[in-house]
């Protein structure tokens, strides 16, 4: 029975190819489009969940009070990681780190100049990014080493085997290469090409050991912190929040954490706690995604029942010979089904065309997951669902035509032409919706290009200036400007 819908479904699909194009290409673009959306959003929500143990991993944030309004910044001082090593016996581990600067690595005659952390011992158990070559829980323990991502050892080192080999870190001391990570995944909150321990960071800078013993007013470091197995953050929070309060006196800082899961879309915070940021943007694109699917459901539906006449005698002939309601409502949403299953086929075209263009307008590295069967399992329930959905008014308004009447001569009732009225406004009044929303973000994405900003773009250009260029910035100002390509040169 099955196989008779199939092959009557698509009869009529190859019989009106016009109509079925336009069906299939405008379902297959406002597919297209929310698929794309789709892959995004899921992006956004996967950000840092391949890490094993995401659950229970924070980073510890101070709210304080300034003129009746609480303000909450991730500055910490390296007194607080102590006082929470030794305090709170439910962390598991707790890594301080500076704020992930750049630093002039050197091997031989090659130069980088490179973004880096120097990070606490416990950094790379905290966070179980796959580690190739060396041992999570030594790698950082000697202050004058260092690890490595694959791609930063490939740039220093070529296919050299790099264990236990130097590089040379701001042109003053040899550090010992003791790890090599796996580059870090596009969906990683936090991105490094390499990590110093921390107890480097204090020997190379007098001022940051000194910052360890002066209390809680030095906060220039950030503190990432990993729970023991089973403790939840409720459990945790009243011990630290005054923490800081208990050893210091006058202080008017609670101390509070926020779980890894949030650190990407949650970064605006009202009374303490992470309320918004990126995730409004998530929620925005979601919307419009689904708002683009509905307009393609809505022309499918105004498409199908515009061929009401057409179809209306083939429902008479086919009740007039005995076939049920419920048989002709299933022949359509067989049919409904076929069309949105080769809709989906130009769908995936249509994305996978766009995808390069996509991830440049983003700024990501979305792909469409063949291989995933949690992905095919999630295309084909939206097939069907979109399918079913799109195709359940025409069937039960085709099925409900009377044979004597249609076979007569149908006449479209008020009914059925106001419903078809509601569809077209709700779907003009979201295109248009859309459309206005375009031109307004345009022109102030255009007002913001454009707009004053006291000094003229062109001709300038700017370079990061480490600690060894600092030491030597006259002589590079004056090698710049006996260049002869150089008018001025002025450091910040």
């Amino acid at each position: 029975m099955f196989s008779n819908y199939l092959k009557t479904a698509w009869r009529s699909i190859i019989t009106n190819k016009v109509y079925s194009a336009l069906n299939i290409l405008g379902l297959a673009a406002g597919m297209a489009v929310a698929l794309l959306i789709a892959l995004w959003v899921y992006s956004e929500y996967s950000y840092d969940k391949f890490l094993p143990n995401y659950s229970q991993l924070y980073q510890v944030e101070r709210n304080f009070t300034n003129n009746g309004e609480i303000g909450t910044v991730n500055s910490s001082s390296l007194a607080l990681a102590d006082k929470l090593r030794s305090d709170i016996p439910e962390i598991e581990a707790v890594a301080e780190t500076d704020y992930f600067n750049s630093h002039g690595l050197m091997v031989g005659d090659k130069k980088l100049y490179m973004n880096g952390a120097q990070a606490g011992s416990d950094f790379l158990k905290i966070f179980q990014f796959p580690l190739l070559q060396g041992n999570a829980g030594l790698a950082l323990k000697d202050p004058f080493s260092i690890v490595l991502t694959q791609a930063t050892a490939k740039a220093l080192f070529g296919s050299e085997d790099v264990i236990n080999k130097t590089v040379r870190v701001d042109n003053l001391h040899d550090l010992k290469v003791t790890g090599i990570l796996k580059d870090l995944p596009s969906n990683s909150t936090l991105h490094f090409a390499y990590l110093i321990p921390f107890s480097y960071y204090e020997f190379s800078v007098p001022s940051v050991k000194a910052d360890r013993s002066a209390g809680f007013d030095q906060n220039a470091y950030q503190i990432f912190v990993q729970l023991k197995p089973g403790i939840a953050y409720a459990q945790v929070e009243p011990k630290i929040r005054g923490i800081e309060k208990k050893y210091k006196k006058g202080a008017n800082t609670d101390i509070a954490m926020q779980p890894l899961q949030t650190w990407h879309l949650y970064t605006d915070y009202k009374n303490g706690k992470a309320v918004g940021g990126f995730i409004e943007y998530v929620h925005i694109f979601s919307i419009i995604g689904i708002l683009v699917l509905i307009i393609a459901c809505i022309n499918f539906i105004n498409l199908t029942t515009a061929r009401s006449e057409k179809r209306a005698r083939e429902v008479g002939v086919r009740k007039a010979i005995g076939s049920h309601r419920r048989d002709l409502i299933f022949q359509f949403l067989t049919e409904s089904v076929l069309v949105t299953f080769i809709s989906f086929l130009f769908c995936l075209f249509f994305a996978w065309l766009a995808l390069p263009f996509f991830n440049t307008l983003t700024g990501s590295r979305i792909g469409i997951p063949f291989s995933s069967a949690a992905f095919w399992l999630m295309m084909i329930g939206g097939v069907l669902l979109t399918g079913i959905l799109a195709g359940s008014k025409p069937a039960f308004y085709l099925s409900s035509f009377n044979p004597v009447k249609v076979l007569k001569g149908i006449k479209t009732g008020k009914s059925a032409t106001f419903s078809r009225k509601i569809l077209v406004v709700v779907q003009f009044s979201c295109s248009i919706a859309l459309i206005i929303s375009t031109i307004v973000i345009y022109r102030q994405v255009q007002y913001a290009k454009d707009r004053p900003i006291g000094y003229n773009l062109s001709l300038l250009m700017q370079t990061d200036l480490n600690n060894d260029l600092g030491h030597h910035y006259e002589a590079l100002k004056n090698d710049l400007l006996r260049s002869g390509v150089v008018r001025d040169v002025a450091n910040a």
